[in-house]
C-alpha cells in the first residue's frame, strides 16, 4: 500500500520522481524503488515523507488514500463513515445538474437531512454558466466573520470528495457535526500531537474579531470549496450609498467656488 500511496501523493502534488527525490535529500532511483515496492524508506524517512504530504505516518503505510473519503474503511475513517457516500444530485431538462441551493431557513434541517434525497431534491435550485466538473451546491452565509462576505451572501461551492483536496489557506462551506454549517478558512493543524492522532483542522475566520478554532477531521460531514459568491449585502449597499452621497455634496461644493475673473484691462 506504502509504493501505491506514494505515488498517489506525489502525482497529486504535479511532482516528478527527481523533484520529490531532491527535496527528500535523496536520489531519484532509490525514490523510484520505493513506488515500485522493490525497497522501503526507513523509519526517518517515513517520517519525513509524512511531514512533507501532511499525512499520518499509519495512513501513508496502511490506507488506501487514493480512495475517496466516503470509502474509507472505518479504521481510517474520515469525512463522514465508512459507507459509499452518494451525493444526490437533480438535473434540468437539459440533463445538466443543478446546483442545489440551501437558503437560510433550511439551514438547521440540512444538519439532519443532508444525505436524505427526498429533502435535498425539494431545494430550491439553478444553474450558473462556465463552472467546470464536480457537484455544486449554495447556501446562505448567517455571519460577518468572513469579510467582504457578509451576512446575506450566498455561497457556492464545489463538493470535496478527498480529504487531501483539503487546501490550507482555502475557504469551504463545511458542515461540521452539533456544528451545522460553518463557512470558513482552513488551516492545516501541523502540531507534533495532531500527527500523532486523528488529523485536526484549524478553523480561521477573516475577520479578526472571530476566534479561530480546532476540530477533528472525522466531525466535518461534507466539505464544499468556495468557487463563487452572489453578494445581497445591506453592508456593501450602504457603503456605495454613502459614497455616492459624499460625491454629490462634493459635486455641491464645488458648484459653489466662485472662479474670480481675470482683469483684461
Amino acid at each position: 500500500m506504502l509504493s501505491k500511496n506514494l505515488a498517489y501523493l506525489r502525482k497529486n502534488q504535479h511532482l516528478t520522481q527527481e523533484v520529490l527525490a531532491h527535496k527528500l535529500d535523496i536520489n531519484r532511483t532509490t525514490y523510484a524503488s520505493y513506488e515500485k515496492g522493490t525497497s522501503e524508506p526507513s523509519a526517518s524517512l517515513l517520517i519525513k515523507i509524512a511531514d512533507f504530504f501532511k499525512v499520518d505516518i499509519d495512513d501513508l503505510v496502511r490506507a488506501n488514500l487514493d480512495l475517496p473519503i466516503f470509502q474509507q474503511p472505518r479504521q481510517i475513517a474520515r469525512l463522514l463513515d465508512s459507507n459509499v457516500r452518494v451525493i444526490t444530485i437533480t438535473l434540468d431538462n437539459q440533463q445538466r445538474e443543478n446546483i442545489q441551493y440551501v437558503p437560510e431557513a433550511t439551514v438547521s434541517n440540512y444538519l439532519v437531512n443532508h444525505n436524505n434525497p427526498e429533502f435535498i431534491r425539494q431545494l430550491p435550485h439553478f444553474q450558473i454558466p462556465r463552472v467546470g466538473e464536480g457537484i455544486y451546491r449554495a447556501f446562505d452565509i448567517q455571519d460577518d466573520s468572513m469579510p467582504p462576505l457578509n451576512n446575506g451572501s450566498i455561497i457556492i461551492g464545489r463538493f470535496v470528495e478527498r480529504e487531501h483536496d483539503l487546501k490550507s489557506g482555502n475557504r469551504y462551506v463545511l458542515l461540521i457535526k452539533e456544528k451545522g454549517i460553518q463557512f470558513k478558512k482552513i488551516i492545516h493543524d501541523e502540531g507534533k500531537r495532531a500527527r500523532q492522532t486523528s488529523l485536526r483542522l484549524i478553523l480561521a475566520s477573516d475577520n479578526p474579531g472571530f476566534m479561530p478554532y480546532t476540530i477533528d477531521l472525522n466531525d466535518i460531514l461534507e466539505a464544499w470549496e468556495m468557487i463563487a459568491f452572489i453578494g445581497f449585502s445591506d453592508a456593501y449597499q450602504d457603503r456605495v450609498y454613502l459614497l455616492n452621497e459624499r460625491l454629490q455634496l462634493l459635486e455641491q461644493k464645488l458648484n459653489q467656488i466662485v472662479v474670480p475673473q481675470r482683469d483684461t484691462t
